[in-house]
């Protein structure tokens, strides 16, 4: 599934004769990954690039200088590899070099030094949410005068080596780190530490542990000797930090839906667009800076987003994250996906069938439609068809419901006159089945996730069991609990809600608030059936997908979403022609418009025949060009 792209390297070229330029660079494009070419730094935002390699061209530089056009026009960039090249001839030499060299950056002759680097912080702390606590300040009129800025941390958090160095001090709560940069000397002072894992002498890497944090808070001195700063409270060349905080990947997320992103820094600029709380922003100013914005009432941050939204929102309404957040819940695994049924004779294609899908889906049926409580009788069932999809290289998600633990017991029957009672009991029982199911398959490294119960929001009950949503937050606390007692390392997911984006987040929400603290879903799953997106009004009747996405996304935000069914009921005799056009536009949409967002995607189901869905496949197991290939291959 596609992610926001994370390029760390752009290449800048003259915009004179460009196409030149970019022909001798192609060799070096190919060999060197996730490179951005830039066609002159005029219009063109470096700072989201932390590494900038710069053609220094006649006309092309303010000052004809690509390293002094840089440090003062883009400060996040941290390392510029300057190349002096008046002509594409010149290029092409120093380009075969490199690639010959498999030398990215030319750092084997750096003499004359070419690559320019500057002094930066990461983010020290493990400690969530990121927050700037107190800014440094220097000024006597005002207030009190800060040699360091505060950070929010929590106690017993790791604190991270946030430049790599030397440790020079390390006594009581604080430790200090000497870090050379280009000649330059500074000097990193951590405060509000304890547990200190360096002694002085230490050569510490960049993201090494060094301590525990003491508190709820954690302080940042820079020094810069031997003569520049200030001397202020005891400490000689004092710098602000704040203007050496760079955190790869930062991103802001609102923290109300419908924010709106304005023209100007303003409540009465023009509104360009609107940002949601799942959407993850990238500051479009110093990092640094950004943190001062973050989270302060009255602020205003320039951000942007992968939409194409960009302009000025309130920074108040923000918090501050990175973009690993967002990213797949399954980084390299194609979240589209089939629903299987080893009982059905179609249910079950050989793996090779499957093409670049990357799920499967089962339900989970322990009880035959008979009551049946024999959790090794279905191990035996399903254990050689999942070994042998999860050795093809596929994930599977085991869906439970009443056919798990209730079905055929005459004491839950009918499920229409299901008591409050009858709902704890059956609860009981099924955490506890699920506790010893859990067991059976936690050490085999075969199931991605586990799916609590189907459908129980549904309007029609035609294949699920319904119960109040206060009735499925207590079943979903227990039965979670139950099976990660069993297993820490699996996904544990909500059912797939179906009663429609208003309904549907509605009850999550009232389940969620029923679940105890220690108790969060690792995704919320729903089946959007009659959604899709523009152009299939027949198959989108419902409405459009974006309705759902908003709606399920703003429940539990933190948290990717998965699409557990969806496809086209009771329409068998409909051209798979159509069809195929649905799903691809609806696949093709959901990676584009949501990377990072939509851990799965799985059509229901395989075969034409597994219940009422379209299958993907006629009833004798046959393909149904185009849909067949053309999902398969999504």
């Amino acid at each position: 599934m596609p992610s926001e792209s994370v390029i760390s390297h752009a290449f800048v070229l003259p915009d004179h004769n460009f196409y030149e330029w970019l022909a001798v660079l192609r060799p070096y494009l190919a060999k060197f990954e996730r490179v951005a070419v830039v066609r002159s730094p005029a219009g063109n935002n470096l700072n989201r690039f932390r590494n900038v390699s710069a053609v220094n061209a006649p006309l092309t530089w303010w000052n004809d200088s690509a390293l002094v056009h840089i440090r003062r026009v883009y400060p996040s960039v941290v390392m510029v590899d300057v190349i002096d090249a008046q002509t594409p001839a010149e290029l092409e030499s120093v380009v075969s070099q490199r690639v010959d060299a498999d030398d990215r950056y030319g750092e084997a002759d750096n003499d004359p030094q070419h690559i320019f680097s500057r002094f930066v912080l990461e983010w020290p702390t493990s400690a969530r949410p990121m927050a700037l606590l107190e800014r440094y300040n220097a000024d006597v009129e005002k207030g009190d005068l800060r040699r360091s800025i505060s950070l929010l941390s929590q106690e017993n958090a790791n604190v991270i080596c946030a430049a790599a160095g030397e440790v020079i001090a390390v006594a009581g709560d604080s430790i200090q780190v000497e870090t050379l940069v280009d000649g330059e000397r500074f000097i990193t002072t951590y405060e509000g530490v304890k547990d200190a894992l360096v002694s002085v002498g230490d050569q510490l890497a960049l993201g090494q542990i060094i301590a525990k944090s003491s508190g709820d808070r954690l302080s940042l001195t820079v020094q810069n000797p031997p003569d520049r700063g200030l001397t202020l409270l005891g400490y000689d060349n004092v710098m602000n930090p704040r203007d050496y905080i760079y955190i790869p990947q930062l991103r802001a997320r609102p923290v109300k839906d419908g924010l709106r992103v304005r023209k100007l820094p303003s409540l009465f600029a023009s509104i360009v667009g609107r940002v949601y709380s799942w959407h993850l922003l990238e500051p479009e100013e110093h990092h640094g800076r950004a943190m001062e914005k973050i989270g302060v009432e009255n602020s205003w941050l320039k951000v942007s987003s992968i939409t194409g939204v960009e302009g000025y929102t309130a920074a108040w309404l923000l918090r501050a994250t990175t973009l690993d957040e967002g990213q797949e819940a399954f980084p390299g695994v194609n979240p589209v996906g089939v629903n299987l049924d080893v009982f059905h004779p179609l249910g079950r294609p050989a793996p090779a069938r499957l093409g670049d899908l990357g799920w499967v889906r089962f339900g989970y049926n322990v009880s035959n439609a008979r009551g049946s409580e024999d959790i090794n009788a279905a191990l035996q069932r399903y254990l050689p068809q999942v070994e042998a999809y999860r050795n093809a290289g596929y994930r599977v998600i085991f869906a439970t419901s009443h056919q798990t633990y209730g079905e055929g017991k005459n004491e839950f029957w009918p499920w229409s006159q299901m008591t409050a009672a009858k709902w704890r009991l059956l609860r009981q029982r099924f955490a506890d089945m699920m506790g010893r199911i859990a067991a059976q398959w936690a050490d085999r490294d075969l199931v991605a996730a586990w799916q609590i119960w189907n459908e129980p929001d549904s309007l029609s009950g035609a294949a699920s069991v319904r119960m109040s949503a206060d009735n499925y937050g207590m079943m979903f606390d227990e039965v979670y609990r139950a099976i990660r007692s069993a297993d820490s390392n699996v996904n544990i997911i909500t059912a797939g809600f179906n009663s429609g984006p208003v309904r549907g987040s509605a009850y999550a929400r009232r389940m969620l608030r029923q679940l105890t603290d220690d108790v969060v879903p690792d995704g919320l799953a729903f089946h959007p059936y009659g959604r899709g997106v523009n152009g299939h009004p027949f198959y989108s009747r419902f409405g459009h997908i974006d309705e759902s996405v908003w709606a399920y996304s703003s429940v539990l935000p933190e948290k990717p979403l998965w699409i557990t069914e969806f496809g086209v009921l009771d329409r068998p005799d409909d051209s798979a022609g159509q069809i195929a056009r649905y799903a691809s536009d609806m696949v093709r949409y959901l990676k584009t418009q949501y990377p990072g967002r939509i851990a799965t995607l799985v059509w229901y189901a395989w075969a034409q025949g597994m219940h009422n869905g379209y299958g993907l496949v006629d009833g004798a197991g046959n393909p149904r060009p185009p849909l067949t290939e053309k999902f398969l291959s999504a």
